[in-house]
């Protein structure tokens, strides 16, 4: 080979050479100038995390002070799923054994964190210290595991007023849509009662902490903090020794019936009808809501919950629906004397079957009629025959009217997740189109339908709450007060920001005689010589109005009912009882209903508490 030809071929490799030098000097020019901020940005975030700090959830106390739920200082597992999604199998399985996770729990929280791969997704709360142990001593194959101190929940309440307070559970994707850019999906979230009503106010403000970690994602230093900022602190109206005491007569009493206790469920309101303050608020049955929480537990016990035929999560005081039985004959009085059908004290030939064939019991008892009565004998003894034949006469048009006056039909306003259900105000329009696709004879109303709703056995529909609200009405002579379970919300430094006044809801255009008449007579099953109450509150030393109710359950145990309040004449509570397939309510919804008056008015001093906290007749 020539010289000259060798110059040549050097010389081509040279600018060959020459040219990948230039590539690399380009390259590395870009890299730095024009790219390097950003990927200054991508260094530091393969070095930095950013932990959030979660605040101290607020408490809920009750209207005396005593703490029902609050939280307490834990520690969470967490994972960074950038740091975690390379490890090998056998390191994956250590984790899951270490926090008793199976495979599919793991996976599903990793999920949790897709969209933000290099923040901590929580994958266990609540960690026992031996387990932090475990986790530290195999640090060095758990890279993108961090421990990390959280608040946790504490019920001191157990199964008292849990409808009330709610339960915390995993955030779901439409609550994650909802609640803002402050979440995440491995937090918790309020899912009802006060938890979810108040989630904002409670949950207080989240923390960053930035930190510096080495290979193993294990933090070497503290960059910055940015403090949490707890959650407000909550005052409930309820008094939980009262709520103890109303859950414990419910749960003695039922196991005492003669017959098949059926499914053990009711609901129980307590409340100041001069103010809508609530003091009792029982849904049976109850549940354990720590149990939800409970990283061992929570699975499967919600599976039970969910699963149980009595609907443990459903609130029996605002959202089931009940005929009102007997106990609405207050409300066909109201229309009977406003009306001017009847004279509270003009007589009525009870003979015991009405114009349409409505019975009363003791004709079903095969006993003499009840005769000649007025309005006072007909609501102590409870005669079909009276309230059929006189609100046949008022009319199904009258008595829808009074009906919605006093709040059937629409929500009573009270602020508590989940809402309340509105029931049923019977009336020709709703008969129409409930019965649309049946023959237009069944479309038709007839006054047969309007005996059926003056006893209370009709087609109208309506919560506890409902009803409570009016014989609210009934016992301040008008005046609905809005009901409300929070009294005051107070801010991580102790100032009140927030205090509720009584709310008057609506006022019921009907006469003071009226009102009168009804309280009235509202004492007679209480103190009449065959009142349907009077067994049940034999003794007591107070004043108390009331009426008991009985709603027949097509091809099931009827449902007793109760509603009541003391003293008659200047009320401080008011006291309404459902219990579902318990038979009348003169035998179970009225001992119940006794017995917290009992508790209320401290004549029940036998009786102690036993929850330890921190501190015939139709």
């Amino acid at each position: 080979m020539s010289e000259k030809s060798t110059e040549k071929r050097l010389l081509v490799l040279f600018f060959i050479v020459l040219g990948f030098l230039a590539v690399i000097v380009g390259r590395l020019w870009y890299l730095q100038l024009i790219k390097g901020e950003y990927y200054a940005g991508l260094s530091d975030g393969n070095r930095m995390r950013q932990l959030r700090l979660m605040p101290s959830r607020g408490e809920i106390v009750d209207r005396n002070g005593v703490v029902l739920v609050r939280s307490k200082p834990s520690f969470t597992v967490s994972i960074v799923p950038d740091g975690f999604q390379e490890i090998d199998d056998t390191s994956r399985s250590l984790l899951c054994d270490l926090l008793d996770l199976d495979e599919d729990e793991f996976e599903e929280a990793l999920e949790k964190g897709r969209g933000f791969p290099y923040e901590p997704v929580r994958v266990v709360r609540d960690v026992p210290k031996s387990v932090l142990v475990g986790i530290e001593e195999s640090r060095i194959h758990l890279p993108g595991v961090f421990i990390e101190e959280e608040p946790v929940r504490e019920y001191f309440s157990q199964d008292l007023a849990v409808h009330l307070l709610g339960y915390l559970g995993g955030i779901s994707a439409t609550e994650l849509r909802a609640l803002g850019t402050t979440y995440r999906g491995s937090d918790l979230v309020g899912k009802s009662g006060i938890e979810k009503t108040y989630e904002e106010i409670l949950r207080g403000e989240i923390g960053i902490k930035t930190v510096e970690v080495n290979a193993l994602s294990r933090p070497i230093s503290t960059v910055n903090v940015l403090e949490p900022i707890p959650g407000h602190n909550i005052t409930l109206t309820i008094d939980i020794n009262l709520q103890q005491k109303a859950q414990k007569a419910f749960e003695e009493h039922i196991l005492t019936l003669e017959d098949d206790p059926g499914t053990q469920t009711g609901g129980i309101l307590a409340l100041n009808p001069q103010t809508g303050e609530i003091l009792v608020m029982a849904s049976m049955p109850s549940y354990f809501p720590e149990d939800l929480l409970d990283q061992s537990k929570r699975n499967n016990y919600y599976t039970m919950l969910s699963e149980d035929k009595r609907r443990p999560f459903y609130n029996r005081v605002t959202q089931a629906l009940y005929g009102p039985g007997s106990t609405f004959k207050a409300i066909t009085a109201l229309a009977i004397l406003e009306e001017g059908v009847m004279r509270v004290d003009e007589k009525f030939n009870a003979t015991g079957v009405s114009r349409y064939g409505v019975k009363d019991w003791v004709i079903n008892s095969h006993l003499a009629p009840f005769g000649m009565i007025d309005l006072y004998d007909a609501i102590g003894v409870s005669s079909n025959h009276y309230f059929a034949d006189n609100g046949a006469e008022v009319g199904i048009d009258r008595i829808s009217k009074w009906m919605e006056s006093l709040g059937f039909g629409s929500s009573t306003g009270l602020q508590l997740e989940p809402h309340e259900s509105i029931g049923i105000v019977p009336s020709r329009a709703w008969k129409k189109k409930a019965f649309s696709t049946k023959h237009i004879s069944e479309q038709n109303w007839y006054p047969s339908d309007t005996e059926q709703i003056s006893i209370g056995q009709g087609f109208h529909q309506m919560t506890l709450i409902q009803l409570a609200q009016a014989y609210a009405a009934i016992a301040n002579k008008g005046r609905i007060y809005t009901p409300r379970v929070v009294k005051e919300i107070e801010s991580p430094d102790g100032t009140i920001v927030f205090r509720t006044e009584p709310e008057l809801a609506r006022v019921v255009d009907a006469k003071t005689q009226t009102w009168e008449s009804l309280i009235h007579v509202l004492k007679a099953p209480i103190y009449h010589a065959r009142g349907t109450a009077r067994g049940a509150f034999s003794g007591f030393p107070l004043t108390i109005a009331g009426k008991t109710g009985t709603w027949e359950v097509p091809g099931r145990i009827s449902n007793g009912l109760f509603v009541g309040f003391a003293p008659a004449d200047n009320p401080e509570i008011l006291v309404a009882v459902v219990v579902e397939q318990g038979g009348g309510g003169s035998s179970t919804a009225a001992p119940i209903a006794r017995r917290i008056f009992d508790a209320y008015f401290g004549l029940d001093l036998e009786e102690e508490n036993t929850v330890e906290f921190e501190e015939g007749e139709q």
